[in-house]
């Protein structure tokens, strides 16, 4: 089911609020592992299981029109954040969790930017397996489509 990006976060605000209600430690700590996510990475992620669930040429031209990568359905593009680079136990573990760390890839973190990241490609099956890491900080997509901000002139 895809949602609009603000019926998302409200309703991660409902779930949260049922969750400590009714005192399940479990699922508060899913939530706190979801809360990693951009909700555009979330967004790209179910339009991806969608498609490949059920395909349909609207949600296609969708995710074209997103920007997108249509070479391969069930990988996304991704950010991976991180408080330091990862050690080699790190990228063995997500290399056997098929993701795929571009390792030159590494900005580290400046400034008042506490944090530095990867550029990497996942499954899409392995999106909330990936937000569990505990030496994962924050994902967002790396699939945007860049639009100028002001008017470009034509030469």
């Amino acid at each position: 089911m895809y949602l609009m990006p603000g019926y998302k976060d409200a309703l991660h605000i409902l779930l949260l609020t049922l969750v400590l209600l009714t005192g399940i430690s479990s699922c508060v700590a899913k939530i706190d592992y979801m809360g990693k996510i951009s909700s555009a990475l979330l967004d790209q992620v179910e339009l991806r299981r969608e498609q490949i669930a059920s395909p349909d040429n609207q949600r296609l031209k969708q995710m074209q029109d997103m920007g997108l990568s249509m070479v391969n359905l069930d990988r996304q593009l991704v950010y991976l954040y991180v408080k330091e680079p990862l050690s080699t136990e790190q990228a063995d573990d997500l290399s056997a969790l098929g993701v795929n760390v571009h390792e030159d890839s590494w900005i580290p973190a400046v400034g008042n930017h506490p944090l530095g990241f990867f550029i990497a490609d996942m499954p899409v099956d392995k999106l909330e397996s990936l937000a569990a890491r505990d030496y994962i900080v924050r994902l967002d997509t790396g699939e945007r489509q860049s639009m100028p901000v002001c008017p470009v002139p034509d030469y």
